[in-house]
């Protein structure tokens, strides 16, 4: 299976011992589970899943409501993309919270493979963030061994601050270095 069949699998396959094994092993991280929890049925295991993907960052939020078919539940997931750091959402919808968190949990997995295999490389404003967050940690470094009264203090840890600062004026270097490759780089579908 490629990606997008994967995730056409996490939107609609039945919540059976196959999906819930591709949770426990994908998801979860488990290599060789011995049993598969029960997921879609068990809010223990459930918030244990929660857990599981509040440690990678992604959030949990819960939507219930009520209609002909009586209660659903919808689940969204949502988590920050670490390149472009735009907020991504995954979501799905089942008849209760443990079944709703426990299909979108498998959403958001395979449509992060979807997003990384079709993720653009970085583009210049990117490469920009990253020259301008170096330099402002770099000047902070600047500025606390120029003012700082207890680094005037303690030459030990003055000592340790201007190598950091050493350190960051070099990284400053590569990072100015990478963006000006970067910019000088064709854009994509240019003509040459």
């Amino acid at each position: 299976m490629n990606s997008d069949d994967d995730l056409d699998f996490a939107r609609g396959a039945p919540l059976d011992g196959d999906f819930l094994q591709r949770v426990e092993t994908l998801v979860m991280g488990s290599v060789q589970p011995a049993h598969v929890p029960r997921y879609a049925e068990d809010w223990e295991e459930t918030e244990r899943l929660i857990g599981r993907l509040g440690d990678q960052g992604v959030g949990v939020r819960l939507e219930y409501s009520y209609g002909e078919n009586g209660q659903r539940c919808r689940a969204y997931l949502d988590w920050q993309d670490p390149i472009s750091h735009e907020w991504q959402t995954a979501e799905a919808e089942e008849g209760t919270a443990p079944r709703a968190v426990t299909r979108a949990a498998l959403v958001w997995y395979y449509q992060q493979e979807v997003n990384a295999a079709t993720a653009q490389p970085p583009d210049g404003w990117a490469y920009f963030e990253v020259v301008e967050r170096v330099g402002m940690t770099r000047d902070l470094f600047a500025r606390s061994l120029e003012e700082h009264p207890v680094l005037a203090e303690e030459p030990d840890l003055q000592t340790r601050y201007q190598e950091i600062l050493d350190r960051l004026n070099e990284l400053y270097e590569r990072v100015n270095q990478a963006l000006d490759r970067r910019l000088e780089m064709p854009a994509r579908g240019a003509m040459h």
